[in-house]
């Protein structure tokens, strides 16, 4: 059992860190499903390994000046200000119908961003709503090598608290969000966005795997394989995305997010 989480972690990691989403949404169903790890464990493990992860990619893309920092602050710190909020109201939504829906939508957004990518459009249209968008308020315009783009601090607010609120309401973590989020609404370039969606990995995973340690959501026995594979999954994620295009890499982020939706149904079939 120990080498097959092992292998898994790997694939998964790998993968995760080409999207930015850092594999745990993959990983979850998997021990839940296959090895009958309790959904409290599950995650205490997983969000524990995705720490070395979002480290190690940071690492390299520092390096490439890949990351936007400012874009992470923006969208980290309301996203976890609405992962609180989302909690709370645990209590008192009615889910199941909800996480149904939400599954759907994200899977709908990665055929999307796959189709957008596939056309080699990753620039926004001056047409385009969220274009205008981010242009209220104050804001920031970064320019790269073939472009520029635009963030309103209140747009990214905005979304950052959706988020978190999701991320809050069905347990699912908020990092698979962020990237399409940067990627369609603000027409941060792909490799931009997955730099930055890993760099913001490491504070979740921080609070996250402290919570979880506290709470004796963390068994060693699962942990371990799993932060090996999550290791190895992001050197080779890291070293692999070094030789894809963005137009390639829009396309897998769409491919990743159909995934995502789809691992979000199964937790919540588990769940229900």
């Amino acid at each position: 059992e120990i080498v097959i989480i092992f292998l898994f972690a790997i694939i998964f990691s790998a993968f995760g860190t080409l999207v930015g989403f850092g594999g745990g949404i993959f990983m979850l169903p998997f021990l839940i499903i296959f090895f009958r790890v309790p959904i409290d464990i599950a995650v205490g493990s997983v969000i524990l390994a995705l720490l070395p992860g979002s480290l190690i990619s940071t690492y390299f893309n520092t390096r490439l000046k890949k990351i936007d920092y400012l874009a992470g602050v923006l969208l980290e710190i309301p996203t976890i200000v609405g992962t609180v909020a989302g909690s709370l109201l645990t209590s008192i939504i009615p889910l199941f119908f909800l996480e149904i829906f939400f599954s759907l939508f994200v899977s709908f957004v990665g055929i999307y961003t796959y189709q957008k990518g596939g056309k080699g459009n990753i620039q926004a249209s001056r047409n385009n709503i969220f274009f205008k968008l981010n242009k209220i308020g104050p804001r920031i315009v970064k320019r790269y090598e073939s472009g520029a783009y635009r963030i309103s601090f209140i747009v990214a607010v905005s979304f950052g608290l959706v988020a978190g609120m999701i991320a809050g309401l069905f347990g699912v973590g908020g990092g698979f969000l962020k990237t399409p989020i940067m990627v369609n609404i603000f027409n941060i370039p792909p490799s931009i966005a997955t730099a930055t969606a890993l760099f913001m990995i490491i504070f979740t995973s921080i609070t996250g795997s402290t919570s979880h340690y506290f709470l004796g959501h963390i068994d060693f026995t699962y942990s371990i394989p799993i932060v090996a594979g999550f290791i190895v999954g992001a050197f080779v994620g890291n070293h692999l995305n070094i030789k894809i295009s963005e137009r390639f890499l829009a396309k897998l982020i769409g491919i990743g997010l159909v995934f995502a939706g789809f691992c979000v149904l199964l937790n919540t079939i588990i769940a229900g």
